[in-house]
């Protein structure tokens, strides 16, 4: 996905991304990439990609990527650079269909057990949105939210272990 997920361009000759798969099909006047059956994708550092049926489309002018739809039992994982000092960060997506498109560098996700998850939690929805040039995860339909409990814990929210009433019950007077 742009910078953050191929390194800009999943066809250019200086940055190869390897793709495996069962079948593959290039159209070389359509412009149009074609794998079926055990595709992986993996961008040591930037992305994996599983899926059962890839179609990557690259920009005709460029040779950049216009868009990837990938389908059947479909698990991405994008490493994005962390905090200075800090290890990167891993974001896991996870659907039956993902659609990206890089003029808005977003992935929509859809289908069977849909998340996104993230080291702050994971976001469950009928559809998963994942704004990759923001870092912004939305969901439609109805959707769940389970955060890092952790979060909770270092937040200073609660100051007793636990938010059952305190011993003696009663208020002060």
């Amino acid at each position: 996905m742009a910078v953050g997920w191929m390194a800009g361009s999943l066809l250019a000759q200086d940055a190869r991304a390897p793709i495996e798969s069962d079948w593959a099909e290039m159209d070389l006047k359509g412009g149009a990439y074609h794998y079926v059956g055990n595709v992986r994708v993996n961008v040591p550092g930037l992305l994996k990609l599983t899926c059962g049926d890839l179609l990557a489309q690259p920009q005709k002018e460029n040779n950049r990527l216009e868009s990837l739809v990938a389908t059947t039992n479909v698990v991405i994982e994008i490493v994005r650079l962390g905090r200075p000092g800090a290890a990167p960060v891993v974001i896991r997506a996870y659907g039956d269909k993902a659609v990206y498109t890089a003029t808005n560098e977003v992935v929509t996700l859809s289908g069977g057990d849909t998340r996104v998850v993230a080291p702050q939690g994971t976001m469950r929805g009928t559809e998963v949105i994942y704004d990759v040039a923001t870092g912004r995860v939305r969901a439609t339909g109805h959707q769940v939210t389970e955060l890092n409990p952790e979060m909770f814990r270092t937040s200073g929210l609660f100051r007793r272990t636990t938010n059952a009433p305190a011993a003696g019950g009663g208020s002060k007077p």
